[in-house]
């Protein structure tokens, strides 16, 4: 197994990618153990603490998951999708259901990139994101609020219209495909930003949902996260 050792992405952030790829292509299908901490140390050379942080940061992202005294599992059910074409924006979803949606952008610009984020798009948790904010409208009533993470090369989208779909901004003016990608899932508790944007109690339940998205090759191209309400519409929550 190849790690490079002379960039300056941290060595974990190169073995994590790694594994992420062979996760997201099935090398590793559903269910399956991955190599073992010591297998790893003696494949790349890497340290059992790197490989350790590599391992934490993929079960982070929910594509592993660690049994005691057993080892690292690729989850039954992962929310991975390997062979849909493209990987369902929120618009494209929503549209297809038959329920009208609006983007209203409320921030746009640099941004520090929080740890889990930085690491699937490989950057350290110094560096400097682009991240656009944008509350989307299910049949005129808020319905998420949702912030993206691209990397920095995609300064200029913060000068688009961002009211459009995100993918066919990725493809049409970078040349960028959503193809496959993972997503995780949690309750969360809405902030009081949250809670004004989304006209909702400060500390009403909200559904938290993370995608972590790749292009065909499995290449990191952006992270978002989206709070949702669920008590004005129902969405199934697209696989792929």
């Amino acid at each position: 197994m190849n790690v490079r050792t002379s960039t300056t992405q941290p060595l974990y952030d190169e073995l994590a990618h790694i594994l992420r790829e062979r996760i997201l292509t099935g090398t590793y299908p559903p269910g399956s153990k991955i190599p073992s901490e010591s297998q790893l140390m003696e494949d790349t050379g890497l340290s059992r603490s790197t490989v350790r942080h590599a391992l934490d940061v993929l079960v982070d992202e929910g594509l592993l998951t660690k049994k005691q005294g057993q080892g690292a599992f690729v989850p039954d059910t992962p929310a991975i999708d390997t062979a849909s074409p493209a990987f369902t924006s929120f618009t494209a979803e929503m549209e297809k259901r038959g329920n009208a949606v609006t983007t209203r952008t409320v921030d746009a610009g640099p941004a520090a990139a929080p740890h889990a984020v930085a690491s699937f798009l490989g950057t350290d948790d110094q560096g400097t994101l682009i991240k656009i904010m944008r509350l989307r409208y299910v049949d005129g009533e808020p319905f998420s609020l949702e912030s993206t993470y691209l990397p920095a090369s995609f300064s200029d989208i913060v000068e688009m219209d961002l009211s459009r779909s995100l993918h066919a901004i990725l493809r049409e003016a970078y040349r960028r495909e959503p193809a496959r990608g993972h997503k995780t899932f949690e309750v969360c508790l809405a902030t009081q930003n949250e809670a004004f944007l989304l006209d909702v109690e400060k500390g009403a339940p909200l559904m938290l949902v993370t995608d972590y998205v790749c292009n065909a090759d499995a290449q990191p191209l952006y992270v978002s996260k989206r709070v949702m309400r669920t008590d004005r519409a129902k969405y199934i929550e697209p696989i792929g």
